[in-house]
């Protein structure tokens, strides 16, 4: 019948821990089970029958069988009787000890065999970080009825002037952007790091990386973001050098988030007591270089302030900060521009204020020489020296919630209505008022980071920004469009639905401030001109 006998070659509580020898003259090909072990490489595959499955089952040994105990040696099938099988089942505790052998076989070989040892890499590759982020945004931009009609903004061409390059007052305006950032961070030594960051958006404008979407799906262009070195000689004391993220302590209301900063910027800091420090930067930026003239601008800056953390909840931080704007005010050509083989050997218009930087709000006036006919070219009419305070009070209201309120306030030091006329050309005394000041008063509460699933944040700001308080091409993009000359507030808040990946929905509304000049025919500045913006703005943002 081809029926096969097992007998059991050691005694166990459980049968899967029993080798056995089985005598199966003709096993039938229906009746067969593998090897729990497999047929594969290293392992041994066998048949047995139901019959035999059964005997092994019920742990039979004929009557006067030797029965091995545990610690013999196994049988070998040399001495069994012809046609014998020994088949081994194999205990979960062994599969385990079998599994963590072969892992560390694999990791003694990885080792000496030298598979990505971090001990063969330098120690400046240990240290690198990646990094980077995505911003996709949904945004509507709608300007109330009653705005003035962009062209005459357009349409000026004498000093003072105000707005001239505004496209667009009336027609809504919906679209989509992208901004993607990648970078790295490597510590080259024990005191020297850089980084370097590419990020989406062009040269054409230093306030925003974002690229609008919708361009028959062309290709995003690329630039350089970031690029800087951090040495750190004393343990309180850091030197950038390169192109670098803002390094003074504030808000939005001065400087834009995605705005970089070239040149060289000192952090130090100095502890005065439990919980309160002392921190001060300094900075030189260079903002255009020329070949031919000695009248390059630059930015200089320095800040000092203090952190007080009681120890209770509560951090409060203070800062006042100077910066000094060197050769940036325009100044009117009194000659023709130079022409044959003086063309570019030449300075000429080298106090314009370039369009490519410029936003809107700040006081112009046209540089270009008198007995000019040509299209303005617009410089800048105040000089700037700002003088800036920001404050920052945070409150810990449990273990993932915290409150706080900022307050920035700014005054341009430098305007002076006699130095601008002066520059100009013209008479302006009877067109300018000082507005020079600029304040925010923003709140918020929430989680301190979005970086787990729950994690929530919202704010909210109201903001008086005049026409000369701040160069108007360095300010964000989302109040007023860019710019400066407008009161308005803004609400918000994100939430996290997964891990470092939030949504985030935004309103903001501003309006022009009106300076109260009026002519005598009650004809009011193009400064003062009806001008409204509201804007709705939905993000998805992912970071790693």
């Amino acid at each position: 019948t081809g029926a096969s006998t097992c007998t059991s070659v050691y005694t166990s509580a459980s049968t899967n821990a029993s080798p056995s020898v089985c005598t199966n003259p003709r096993p039938p090909a229906s009746s067969t089970a593998s090897n729990p072990l497999g047929a594969g490489p290293g392992g041994a595959a066998a048949t047995v029958t139901a019959a035999a499955a059964a005997a092994t089952a019920g742990n039979t040994t004929p009557p006067g069988a030797n029965v091995a105990q545990w610690g013999d040696p196994p049988p070998t099938t040399r001495n069994a009787p012809a046609g014998t099988v020994r088949v081994p089942f194999l205990s979960e505790t062994a599969r385990s000890q079998i599994r963590e052998q072969v892992r560390n076989d694999v990791l003694a070989t990885i080792r000496e065999e030298n598979w990505a040892s971090p001990q063969l890499l330098p120690p400046w590759v240990r240290g690198v970080r990646l990094f980077g982020d995505l911003r996709v945004r949904a945004m509507a931009e709608t300007y109330p009825d009653g705005n003035l009609p962009a062209e005459l903004f357009r349409e000026q061409s004498a000093s003072p002037a105000w707005s001239p390059d505004i496209t667009n007052t009336s027609i809504e305006r919906n679209r989509m952007t992208l901004r993607a950032r990648w970078g790295l961070e490597a510590k080259v030594s024990e005191d020297v790091n850089l980084g370097l960051r590419l990020s989406t958006g062009t040269t054409s404008g230093p306030a925003s990386s974002s690229q609008t979407l919708g361009t028959g799906f062309n290709k995003a262009s690329v630039v350089l973001d970031r690029a800087w070195l951090r040495w750190e000689p004393w343990q309180d004391l850091r030197i950038f050098a390169g192109r670098m993220a803002n390094p003074f302590f504030g808000t939005d209301l001065l400087w834009a988030d995605d705005l970089g900063f070239d040149g060289l910027a000192v952090q130090a800091e100095r502890t005065l007591g439990s919980g309160v420090y002392a921190f001060g930067t300094a900075g030189a930026f260079p903002l255009e270089e020329f070949n031919t003239s000695t009248r390059d601008k630059w930015l200089f800056g320095a800040q000092v302030g203090v952190d007080w953390n009681t120890g209770s909840n509560i951090s409060w931080r203070a800062a006042l900060a100077v910066y000094d704007f060197q050769n940036v005010q325009g100044a009117r050509e009194t000659t023709p521009p130079p022409t044959g083989p003086l063309a570019g050997t030449r300075s000429y218009g080298s106090t314009q204020y370039p369009a490519a930087l410029r936003q809107k709000g700040n006081t112009l006036i046209n540089i270009n020489d008198p007995t000019s006919s040509a299209a303005p070219v617009w410089g800048l009419a105040s000089r700037f020296r700002p003088v800036n305070l920001t404050t920052a009070l945070t409150l810990q209201m449990g273990p993932q919630v915290q409150a706080g309120m900022t307050v920035d306030w700014v005054k341009n030091s430098a305007f002076d209505i006699a130095d601008i006329q002066a520059r100009a050309g013209v008479p302006l005394a009877n067109l300018l008022r000082e507005k020079t000041s600029g304040l925010q008063v923003r709140g918020h509460v929430g989680s301190p980071q979005l970086n787990s699933r729950g994690d929530w944040q919202v704010f909210a700001a109201l903001r008086n920004f005049e026409r000369d308080a701040w160069i108007d091409g360095f300010t964000d993009t989302t109040w007023n469009g860019g710019g400066t000359n407008y009161r308005g507030w803004t609400l918000g808040g994100h939430y996290a639905f997964d891990t470092r990946t939030s949504l985030g929905l935004r309103v903001t509304s501003t309006r022009n401030l009106d300076d109260g000049y009026r002519s005598s025919t009650g004809e009011a500045t193009k400064s003062s001109a009806p001008l409204r913006l509201d804007v709705l703005q939905l993000d998805l943002n992912s970071r790693f």
